[in-house]
């Protein structure tokens, strides 16, 4: 009896070819604990990214506590709820917003079934097939708490950013989900951002600190992405729903935004086996063979 990634293998081998692989870098984003401020920063970023010229999505992945489209002051139609429950295709989900970003809204209806990680997953492997090479990074900003589909789509992804505060319990909630995820298998290049942080030098030694009990503890590919000022630029966007580096430019977040963005894209990002949605299907088949 077929499983059910079994669909999924048989598209691929009727329409997957080296010939059509084009690079979409697939980036998970993930806080140990909520209330970090990851949704702004991912959301942010995305924008600096969009107005540079890259093609970027964010699927919000928070079911049930979208904050994507609050925060753009828009309202669309579809969710990444429906795209996992076969409703809708994720083109037709994605919707525009400033400087061309494109993104899907987590919903605020009943949170995704847990128990149907595996279903679920092989619809969105699907749907992010018929985009190949629409996008340069797709975003999929996920929810605090570790479910099978959190968890599941966390590892497939090329790269997690993690974004943590200066306090304890940032940490500490941030170090848990990564040793429960080298726990149950492998971990994916952690791209970290210190969030919040009153001076460049409370990031770095932030980071340091954290770096540090990784690598004593985990086997990690841990690389510090960069530092966000504390700005109250941030809670007027939240209010305005304007994000701050579209409502105030000049602002210190907005610089910051613009050096992580630069950070990400430090690294020429090349057509490999190991990054894009090829290796999304590869590590997906591996881990359901």
């Amino acid at each position: 009896m077929p499983d059910q990634a079994e669909p999924l293998r048989q598209l691929i081998k009727e329409q997957f070819s080296p010939a059509s692989l084009k690079q979409t870098r697939l980036v998970a984003v993930a806080s140990g604990k909520g209330g970090v401020g990851k949704t702004n920063i991912v959301l942010n970023l995305a924008l600096t990214l969009a107005a540079q010229g890259k093609k970027v999505a964010v699927l919000d992945g928070d079911f049930g506590f979208s904050n994507i489209d609050i925060l753009l002051g828009l309202k669309p139609e579809y969710s990444l709820q429906d795209i996992l429950d076969g409703k809708v295709t994720l083109k037709k989900a994605l919707m525009q917003g400033p400087h061309n970003l494109w993104f899907v809204s987590g919903g605020a209806g009943i949170p995704a079934d847990e128990t149907r990680s595996q279903k679920a997953v092989s619809r969105l492997a699907n749907e992010l097939h018929s985009m190949d090479g629409e996008f340069d990074q797709i975003y999929i900003d996920f929810g605090a708490g570790f479910g099978a589909l959190t968890e599941e789509m966390m590892r497939l992804c090329d790269d997690l950013l993690l974004v943590v505060t200066p306090e304890n319990t940032s940490l500490a909630d941030a170090y848990a989900l990564l040793k429960m995820m080298t726990i149950r298998g492998s971990v994916p290049q952690v791209q970290l951002v210190v969030n919040r942080v009153a001076s460049f030098v409370e990031g770095s030694a932030t980071a340091e600190r954290f770096m540090l009990v990784v690598n004593k503890f985990l086997t990690i590919n841990l690389r510090i992405l960069g530092y966000v000022l504390e700005d109250t630029a941030v809670s007027r966007a939240v209010n305005r729903q304007i994000p701050f580096v579209i409502g105030e430019p000049q602002s210190a977040v907005t610089k910051c935004m613009s050096q992580l963005a630069k950070n990400s894209l430090s690294e020429e990002l090349k057509v490999t086996d190991e990054h894009g949605i090829k290796a999304f299907f590869k590590r997906f088949f591996k881990r359901n063979s």
